[in-house]
């Protein structure tokens, strides 16, 4: 007790900081634990959230299969001769939430036989995500990760992160972080232009 009275202050400023950065990572989790976890280590199959974009060039892809939320087969094949967006997130991360509306307009604005959009959950498997895709008007596919992407595209350290695929389905950009719309909108645009 007596070493709580001499350092509350200390404990106090500790908690704010740790506080501060399970927000600042949207994270959802107790945020002594975000903390704890940083330090120790522990916990690195977990995603983590990040707010600026780290842009890498183009890579090869090998081919890939997933089934989204509504049982849609989605995979290389199906994206062929589209340009592809595959976004991984999470329900409990900041800047995914604020890169959905960008997302959304996207979809909107180009045909579906032009692009594909398709968010790729890391949310643990047992939390449902239906109720959240519908709160936000979610108007494209949504999928869980599995290991047929992880194969193809290696595992994801920090969401949000973007693939772009040509129409060819080769990774033409990788975008880690939140991406700014005229960016992405540019992106696709883009290789929209280079007919395949």
């Amino acid at each position: 007790m007596d070493f709580l009275k001499r350092h509350w202050s200390t404990l106090v400023l500790i908690g704010a900081i740790a506080a501060y950065l399970g927000l600042s990572m949207g994270s959802d989790r107790c945020p002594l634990c975000v903390v704890s976890n940083l330090v120790s280590g522990e916990n690195e199959n977990v995603p983590v959230a990040r707010k600026d974009a780290e842009v890498l060039g183009q890579q090869e892809s090998s081919s890939w299969r997933v089934d989204s939320i509504d049982g849609k087969e989605l995979s290389s094949e199906t994206c062929k001769g589209k340009v592809t967006l595959i976004v991984y997130w999470a329900t409990w991360c900041a800047p995914c939430r604020e890169e959905i509306p960008t997302l959304i307009a996207l979809r909107s604005e180009f045909p579906k036989d032009e692009l594909e959009i398709i968010g790729v959950s890391l949310d643990q498997a047992s939390k449902s995500i239906e109720n959240f895709i519908t709160s936000n008007r979610i108007n494209y596919d949504i999928a869980r990760n599995n290991d047929s992407l992880d194969q193809a595209f290696g595992p994801i350290r920090y969401i949000p992160t973007t693939l772009v695929l040509d129409r060819q389905g080769i990774v033409q950009q990788r975008y880690t972080g939140l991406v700014a719309p005229h960016v992405l909108r540019g992106r696709v645009e883009g290789l929209l232009k280079d007919k395949a």
